[in-house]
């Protein structure tokens, strides 16, 4: 008896463990997040894709204007988010009340008319990156040379033995280094022999 009163105790604990984890998470009242606003401290403050000085511009952000802080990094950015831009600024440029914006070419009755500590002003930056075009590598094909006799097209991958009558040979649209281009008597000088397949 004692044995499966201990069965059914075993059995059940999991489920009385879990019944008491649910009434705890019940009983925390959801915390408030406060928002971190920030404001910028220059006369004006780009706003950057990346956390870098060479990242991309995305807008430019007037002074004494208010940011949302969503990230502070360890390396001296803020991922930052102001209208309908999100992005990264210098950490150094923002203060925590507008009050303690020290830029001197700041406008303070255009700030107080659009808004006072709810003012932030942003203009997008063009992001139109230059166009930039990757080189391909070219192959050139080998000039011809001057030389006494009729030309022959000689794949030059230094494995071939054979020279070809054509650049159209089948054999010769398969070979992917340069051509080069000489006479039978200096293919024959280099050794090669004539390809079967156009001679």
């Amino acid at each position: 008896m004692k044995k499966h009163l201990l069965l059914w105790l075993l059995y059940l604990l999991p489920f009385a463990l879990c019944a008491q984890v649910v009434d705890t998470t019940a009983q925390v009242a959801p915390q408030e997040q406060t928002i971190a606003y920030r404001y910028v401290n220059a006369s004006s403050l780009t706003l950057r894709a990346l956390p870098s000085a060479s990242a991309v511009a995305l807008a430019k952000i007037d002074g004494a204007g208010r940011v949302t802080v969503l990230a502070e990094r360890p390396d001296g950015w803020s991922k930052v988010q102001v209208d309908t831009y999100l992005g990264f600024v210098k950490s150094e440029y923002l203060v925590a009340q507008q009050q303690d914006v020290t830029a001197e070419t700041i406008d303070w009755s255009s700030v107080e008319a659009s808004g006072g500590e709810a003012y932030a002003q942003v203009s997008a930056v063009d992001v139109r990156a230059p166009q930039v075009t990757l080189a391909r590598p070219v192959v050139r094909k080998a000039a011809p040379k001057a030389s006494a006799g009729p030309r022959v097209y000689i794949c030059n991958n230094g494995r071939t033995e054979v020279y070809h009558s054509s650049e159209d040979c089948s054999a010769m649209r398969r070979c992917t280094y340069t051509t080069k281009v000489a006479s039978t008597g200096e293919a024959r000088g280099l050794g090669l022999r004539e390809c079967m397949k156009c001679y």
